[in-house]
């Protein structure tokens, strides 16, 4: 595939059409509030005046966040990467509007319930497999555990497990979640530095009138400086096939990661060629191989558990599988929920090579 040359305008280009459709939806509700009949607007509950003011104050504080987000785009160089980027713009309005429930998701105290269906399997997967080795590292003086987490997103889970005490590392092959993650990163610590309204827009399916514009103050915790573990930008399968990062880790883990790869059996052969014997691989997430934003690469391979499972068991010894019913990035006061059949499992390393990674 070609490499796609670094031009911050396209990224920033999809926000400005954010910004717009959100402007148009609150058009939109005046148009339709003012123009109910003096008997329709008797029956309301809450004034229609009231309904449009809140309803643009929440647009407002979304767009001028967003515009932090555009600023820093626009301001930086093209992200470090492999050598060889592929810098991707969504198309639409919703990859913006899911940026800002993930935001939720990873960084507010409403999204703690969401998140830690999945973080906290993987967090105590983490700790039941490493925490002792920490421990005896920290005593010694020696350097702690390597833990990597590909495709992370806004940063939260490495976050956390660096303030485990764990040697974190991550990467993030999407231009929006990386700077997005860039951006709570520059939060110089203050405790909910940014007040967005994310669900200002989703008028329907409410179960209160007043659900749309509730805030969810990002990020919930301070984010020291240094507190945020090295984010590289890129595809998991090209930053981590080098000869280099053999068995340079001792976990590796992934959170509704797996089935964004365009090639699911290298991406387990990779995380094989990373971890050490012995070391762990946890995993939550579905396998909806969801590959929206990377079409370039073609729709990947689309495997079942079964055969999924089959082909980590030859680099791994699976100890733990389950399914957990999750949701992702959604909106918790919302009458419709898409829910996932989330794989949950821990995996150690045995000691068979890797064929076809890091040879090059």
């Amino acid at each position: 595939m070609a490499e796609v040359k670094w031009e911050p305008t396209r990224f920033t280009e999809v926000i400005r059409s954010y910004a717009s459709h959100s402007n148009k939806e609150v058009d939109r509700v005046r148009r339709n509030l003012l123009g109910l009949s003096d008997d329709d607007k008797a029956e309301l509950t809450w004034k229609a005046e009231e309904q449009i003011r809140k309803m643009e104050e929440a647009v407002k504080a979304n767009l001028a966040f967003l515009e932090e987000l555009s600023e820093l785009i626009a301001k930086s160089p093209a992200p470090p990467s492999d050598g060889r980027p592929q810098f991707e713009a969504p198309h639409g309005t919703k990859p913006i509007q899911t940026l800002l429930q993930t935001f939720t998701r990873e960084w507010s105290a409403e999204g703690l319930r969401e998140r830690g269906e999945c973080h906290d399997k993987l967090l105590g997967a983490v700790d039941s497999h490493l925490k002792a080795k920490k421990d005896e590292a920290v005593a010694s003086g020696a350097a702690p555990p390597r833990v990597l987490v590909p495709g992370c997103s806004l940063g939260r889970l490495p976050f956390d497990l660096q303030g485990r005490g764990y040697a974190c590392s991550a990467s993030e092959g999407r231009v929006l979640q990386y700077f997005g993650g860039e951006l709570m990163r520059r939060t110089a610590g203050k405790r909910e530095a940014h007040r967005i309204q994310p669900f200002a827009i989703n008028t329907c399916n409410r179960f209160k009138k007043e659900d749309h514009v509730r805030e969810t103050p990002v990020p919930e915790v301070e984010v020291p400086e240094g507190s945020m573990p090295e984010v590289h930008f890129g595809d998991f399968l090209r930053l981590y096939g080098r000869a280099s990062d053999l068995a340079a880790y001792d976990a590796v883990v992934t959170a509704f990661t797996l089935d964004c790869s365009p090639n699911v059996l290298r991406f387990v052969r990779t995380a094989a060629h990373l971890i050490r014997p012995g070391g762990l691989w946890t995993n939550f997430g579905p396998l909806a191989y969801d590959t929206d934003h990377d079409e370039g690469h073609g729709h990947g391979i689309e495997l079942s558990w079964e055969e999924l499972r089959h082909a980590i068991s030859h680099f791994f010894d699976v100890k733990e599988e389950e399914f957990v019913d999750s949701l992702q990035a959604a909106n918790g006061e919302s009458m419709m929920q898409i829910q996932y059949s989330c794989i949950f499992f821990t995996a150690v390393r045995n000691d068979k090579e890797a064929v076809g990674i890091g040879e090059k």
